[in-house]
């Protein structure tokens, strides 16, 4: 009870929005290293899985030590969980953790980047098999535009269907995130969609730019400076790019509005 108790407190410090967001992460981290003295495989196979998958989770977003070594480290993790979490014992906690390995390749710094982005993609197609729309219809989204992103950044194939197969993705997972029901996610997928929009390469550049921008201005109206302060700027930045590049209206009130932004 006492190693559950640990677990749930870190995983708390993990989401945890008040206090310095390194420290917390540190703390969460100690946490779950703790738990792990109780939770161990031999002991607690299952629950030692889910801790491993959780502490991954905290080496992912951790911001303290080196990043490309912390990033190497949740690999480790999540690769020692599914030796228990496997597809025909727990497959929605596989998929799941499949979902979070293949995040992890999405940002390794190490290995061949055109390779880690392969491996990704590999991951999250088997994750779907599991998440799907039917029966895990938040989480089909959520690994979506996972999925998305790593389509906007691959490196392999050719750029323009990359980008084509990204926007496809992000409008299948729109159709679950909506503004009614879950509008951060909501926001997020727009913001990640005209993205992938502002580097279209088929289509006509100006409507790119034109969708983009339009895009950006819907995601505003829920990442708030109020309420969303860094995915605001985020947002608030990506938008300037957009006016920088535009190619309708005036050049030079286009370059004012981006300077505003930024």
């Amino acid at each position: 009870n006492w190693a559950q108790i640990l677990n749930n407190l870190a995983s708390t410090y993990s989401d945890r929005i008040r206090g310095d967001r390194a420290e917390n992460l540190e703390k969460a981290i100690e946490l779950y290293e703790q738990a792990l003295e109780i939770k161990t495989r031999k002991n607690f196979p299952v629950d030692w899985a889910a801790t491993l998958n959780n502490l991954a989770g905290a080496y992912i977003n951790r911001i303290r030590g080196d990043r490309a070594d912390n990033l190497e480290k949740a690999i480790e993790l999540y690769g020692q969980a599914l030796e228990v979490r496997t597809r025909k014992n727990f497959p929605v906690d596989w998929a799941g953790t499949l979902n979070n390995l293949a995040l992890a390749y999405s940002d390794r710094i190490r290995g061949d980047r055109a390779d880690n982005l392969e491996k990704a993609i590999e991951l999250y197609g088997q994750a779907l098999e599991i998440r799907t729309r039917e029966n895990l219809r938040e989480n089909w989204a959520m690994t979506l535009n996972n999925l998305a992103i790593a389509y906007s950044d691959r490196i392999l194939g050719e750029r323009a269907e990359n980008l084509e197969r990204a926007i496809e993705l992000y409008g299948q997972a729109l159709e679950v995130y909506t503004r009614e029901n879950l509008r951060e996610n909501w926001a997020q997928i727009l913001n990640n969609l005209a993205l992938a929009y502002s580097n279209r390469i088929l289509g006509d550049r100006a409507e790119n730019l034109e969708k983009a921008i339009e895009l950006y201005g819907q995601a505003l109206e829920i990442k708030t400076r109020e309420n969303l302060p860094v995915d605001w700027a985020i947002t608030l930045n990506n938008l300037a790019l957009a006016y920088s590049n535009r190619i309708l209206g005036d050049r030079s009130e286009n370059l004012e509005k981006a300077i505003e932004l930024y």
